[in-house]
């Protein structure tokens, strides 16, 4: 067997060479590769921080800026090489800084900066800066102009005091109260419409129930506006703590708090002033119609009604076929009772005169105050015999009353009545005035306290 050749078999010089130089090259292209890599993330990067709207600075450890954006230049009002190399804390006043957060590695405050255009409130957000071994090398920040913010954080703050201002001052109440009736605030004008203080409202037991004079009417409050979502002068009753009643008009709405849980929030008008002045109108009118058919002193009909009534009354008989009566009575010495007790007691025994007529006529029947001390008793479907027993029975009573008692008096008095009877007597209501009158006339003439009875000879 041969022996190989050993030339054949060693590497050549050249090899290790040649392989050591393509290492280099592919070692080359690779830092070249990475750092065209880098260059385009610190481009990118540059790019992103030139961008945005916030100030940006690279600070080293000891606070020295070492890089800005252009926003931080506009801020501050400086060019970057004037920037770098100073403290940033030679642009804001240690004194009026307002810390957000702060730990090891993050710091965020408020601050005034000094800037081209004067002060300027900037928000500071910093963080720390570390190696591959983490270890600091410098600081991150970003500046943010709080200005348009400041002003409308002031902004609102007026108008929310222009609103506590128009809330406390305001006429009419304002509440807000939950479903369940527990009041949640009210104003000054609120509470005052209910006679408490705005604490003592609020801290009422029972809430905004109490408030209603029939609690029932908070219910169907409720109801309606769960319905309607809204009511407009929504009438209500309420109550005072004195008991007194107090109408108002509800102007409400259901809202929504932050948990989304519904509540009230309405607007209240005292509406008692107006409630009660157009009950008084209310009342005065009915008195006024009251008025115009009855007597002011006795609360007996008056000449007026009697007139219409005795037409009407005449055409309904005429059309039945039934009779009525017509009694005429004037009090006995009437006169030496207001000379003896006064026109006041003359006034106040005529009034318990007219109680006494009145107790003792069953309706349809009816007196009037026919003028002094004169009446005129209406007896519908009665004839002269029916007439006679009832008009005994009211001179029975009369002779029987004592009048004036409430004054300390004891005064007994009497009266002269004279009957006529439709159609027996007279066809019209003259003709039975003047015949029950005369009746009446010749009782006064032959001693008085007696019934006369018209006949048709007069």
């Amino acid at each position: 067997m041969e022996n190989p050749d050993p030339a054949a078999t060693e590497p050549s010089a050249s090899e290790p060479s040649e392989r050591i130089r393509e290492l280099e090259t592919a070692m080359e292209t690779l830092r070249q590769q990475c750092r065209e890599k880098i260059k385009a993330s610190l481009a990118k990067y540059r790019r992103v921080i030139d961008a945005t709207s916030e100030g940006f600075l690279q600070l080293d450890l000891k606070h020295r800026i070492v890089d800005t954006n252009a926003a931080v230049e506009g801020l501050l009002g400086c060019e970057a090489n004037d920037l770098l190399g100073r403290s940033v804390e030679e642009f804001y006043q240690k004194e009026g800084v307002y810390i957000h957060f702060a730990s090891k590695a993050h710091l965020s405050f408020e601050a005034l900066f000094e800037t081209g255009k004067g002060r300027m409130p900037l928000l500071f957000k910093r963080s720390v800066l570390v190696d591959g071994e983490g270890r600091p090398f410098g600081y991150l920040v970003f500046l943010t102009d709080l200005t348009e913010l400041k002003q409308a954080q002031e902004d609102l703050a007026r108008a929310e005091a222009r609103y506590r201002g128009m809330y406390e001052n305001a006429a009419q109440g304002m509440y807000q109260s939950s479903l369940d009736g527990r009041l949640l605030r009210v104003n000054p004008a609120f509470a005052r419409t209910f006679g408490y203080e705005q604490n003592e409202l609020l801290g009422h037991p029972g809430g905004a129930k109490t408030l209603y004079a029939d609690p029932a009417d908070r219910q169907r409050m409720v109801a309606d506006l769960k319905k309607r979502k809204v009511l407009t002068n929504y009438e209500l009753e309420l109550r005072h703590r004195e008991g007194k009643p107090v109408w108002a008009l509800v102007n409400a709405r259901l809202a929504l708090n932050r948990r989304g849980e519904a509540f009230i929030e309405g607007i209240l008008v005292d509406n008692t002033d107006k409630r009660l002045a157009e009950e008084q109108l209310r009342r005065s009118r009915e008195r006024f119609r009251y008025l115009a058919n009855h007597d002011s002193l006795t609360d007996l009909f008056n000449t007026r009604y009697l007139y219409k009534v005795l037409d009407q009354l005449i055409q309904d008989s005429k059309a039945c076929g039934e009779p009525f009566s017509l009694v005429f009575l004037d009090m006995d010495n009437f006169k030496t009772v207001v000379d003896t007790y006064g026109h006041l007691n003359g006034s106040r025994a005529l009034k318990e005169v007219a109680a006494t007529l009145k107790a003792e006529l069953r309706d349809p029947a009816f007196g009037v105050a026919y003028g002094g001390d004169e009446f005129v008793l209406v007896l519908p479907r009665t004839g002269k015999m029916g007439a006679l027993e009832r008009v005994e029975i009211i001179r029975q009573r009369m002779k029987e009353t004592v009048y004036l008692e409430r004054q300390g008096l004891r005064v007994k008095l009497s009266a002269s009545f004279g009957i006529a009877t439709y159609p027996d007597d007279a066809q019209d209501r003259v003709g039975l005035l003047a015949l029950a009158d005369a009746a009446m006339f010749r009782i006064k003439v032959q001693g008085k306290d007696a019934v006369g009875i018209s006949t048709q000879d007069g």
